[in-house]
């Protein structure tokens, strides 16, 4: 039997069909993930096209209520298409946070250019701001 290395240094069985239709299938996933990791990204360079608006036009950086529209819409989606909707809150959060954390960077460099004020660091990856009382404010965007 012959065998050689797969996607990701995997061995592959080449004489071995269950093998190779293993190693097709991991081929398409890897394709996914690559497709998945790059809207990632751009989902986060958009939100920091976001801060930067907020930080323009002095709009508050959290935005419960379009927090809470992104959670529902994930939701409703789970339900319609069999996922589970406690796994998309959780993957949701995870964006969420990330993109908070970015915008709240932004916030803090701008502050810091503009004002020369201190930046006060909770850990080493994420910038505290202060948040507006108006927090509650209409946005049609995450970030």
């Amino acid at each position: 039997m012959n065998e050689s290395s797969g996607n990701n240094g995997q061995m592959v069985t080449e004489g071995n069909p269950g093998e190779r239709e293993l190693a097709g299938l991991r081929a398409e996933l890897d394709k996914i993930d690559n497709r998945l990791l790059d809207d990632v990204r751009a989902r986060i360079e958009i939100c920091t096209r976001i801060a930067y608006l907020k930080e323009r036009h002095a709009i508050p950086v959290m935005q419960p209520r379009r927090v809470g529209a992104v959670h529902d819409h994930a939701h409703r989606y789970a339900l319609d298409h069999g996922l589970s909707p406690q796994f998309l809150h959780d993957l949701y959060d995870l964006l969420i946070s990330e993109t908070c954390r970015v915008e709240d960077l932004i916030v803090a460099t701008d502050e810091l250019r503009t004002n020369g004020a201190p930046i006060d660091h909770a850990d080493p990856d994420r910038v505290l701001v202060r948040r507006s009382p108006a927090d509650g404010a209409p946005d049609t965007s995450v970030g």
